[in-house]
């Protein structure tokens, strides 16, 4: 008994290095399986074993979840990863591939299907991935200071595997995913401070608004944008972009599922209909637990459900923030920022997309929608987190 409460405290302080970042991701992830087996009783009209095979999906899920984050806080180290960085290249590579094997969903080849209703989608472990790269090519830099000053060569193996994993991205379709990289990467080299990449980020930043000014003008303004797209093999992408400008449209058609995700919001009356009460889910919303399911939680709860979402992970995105600015060890910098980055921009383009805002992309709520592969992701993600929240804290560097 002794030893069972032992290693039930050696699991605590391994895992929450940072109390506030684990309260959080324990609260996301309760009131996500909640509403995860609300929508799912949307399905039980068909069959009650659904919700049944669905609560032990849960469990599996959260048992495995756990497994991730202490996992990462309690072994990973940069020297460990700068291993077998190759040999995860090789892996992810060769993954990305195997969803082409089975049919398209939405549009895109992702998903590798396996038994027992299962499935797993490659893509969603790049994003840790690729953030370990960056940071691994930093970290290379403390025994190679000349690296710093030669940034191709600093960065020449994460360039090489990002310029793949984005020809297999683009292959898939999965263009939701390719943008997170791309942004998460471009951050994490952004918050370096090295004299040699001072111009990259000057002129990042110019293109990087002249690109917004762009897409309003092609997309938004006006349809020369949409009508480009449409002419290409990415014609769901401007379907998506009508879909934004008017959901309403073709609501028995491609506008189905965006108007009737509008449909619940606008029917929550602000302090929404009551846990278990969302009428979309029964079959309007196809994919209400996984990418569509924060309409039936506004239906649901109105504004206090999302309200709770969108106070935790402003908590959690600034806590990441904080011990990023907080240390001077830029390998540490890298992966809290890039971490921040890819949670912060599955939340926008996930609300985003579900209220219309922005084009649908596809992109989870993690912690949120129901789903092995992000939950399992963002908790390798999490673990990463408190694993150099504890060295910064106990000043150590690897």
């Amino acid at each position: 008994m002794k030893k069972l409460a032992n290693f039930g405290k050696e699991i605590q302080s391994t895992i929450s290095a940072d109390k506030t970042i684990t309260l959080c991701m324990l609260a996301l992830m309760g009131f996500g399986t909640l509403m995860v087996l609300s929508t799912e009783v949307g399905k039980t009209t068909t069959s009650a074993m659904v919700m049944v095979s669905n609560c032990l999906k849960q469990v599996i899920y959260w048992f495995l979840a756990f497994a991730c984050v202490f996992f990462m806080s309690k072994w990973f180290s940069f020297k460990r990863f700068r291993l077998i960085q190759p040999l995860g290249f090789v892996i992810l590579f060769v993954a990305m591939l195997l969803p082409f094997a089975f049919s398209a969903s939405g549009g895109s080849h992702a998903w590798i299907r396996l038994p027992l209703g299962f499935t797993i989608q490659p893509a969603e472990f790049l994003k840790p991935f690729m953030i370990l790269m960056v940071a691994s090519a930093v970290y290379r830099t403390k025994k190679k200071q000349s690296l710093a000053k030669e940034p191709k060569k600093m960065f020449r193996f994460s360039l090489i595997a990002m310029a793949c994993f984005f020809v297999e991205l683009i292959a898939q379709k999965d263009l939701g995913t390719l943008s997170i990289l791309f942004v998460t990467y471009v951050m994490c080299i952004m918050v370096l401070d090295y004299p040699s990449l001072k111009k990259f980020q000057h002129w990042f930043i110019v293109l990087a608004l002249v690109a917004i000014v762009a897409a309003i003008l092609l997309f938004g303004v006006t349809d020369i944008g949409t009508q480009l797209i449409a002419k290409t093999p990415f014609s769901h992408v401007a379907v998506r972009i009508e879909n934004m400008k008017n959901p309403f449209n073709d609501v028995y058609g491609d506008g189905y599922q965006p108007a009737n995700s509008l449909y619940g919001i606008g029917s929550s009356n602000i302090l929404g209909r009551g846990i278990g009460n969302s009428m979309r889910k029964y079959g309007y919303l196809t994919q209400a637990e996984n990418d569509y399911i924060l309409a039936v939680i506004i239906e649901e709860t109105g504004i206090f459900g999302l309200g709770y979402i969108v106070f935790f992970y402003f908590v959690l995105i600034r806590r990441l923030f904080y011990f990023a600015l907080q240390t001077s060890e830029l390998t540490y910098k890298v992966t809290l920022v890039g971490i921040a980055t890819y949670i912060s921009m599955h939340f926008i383009l996930n609300v985003g997309g579900v209220a219309c805002l922005i084009p649908f992309t596809g992109v989870p709520l993690l912690f949120i929608s129901n789903g092995g592969s992000s939950l399992f992701t963002v908790c390798l993600s999490i673990g990463l987190a408190q694993n150099c929240i504890r060295h910064i804290k106990n000043k150590e560097i690897e």
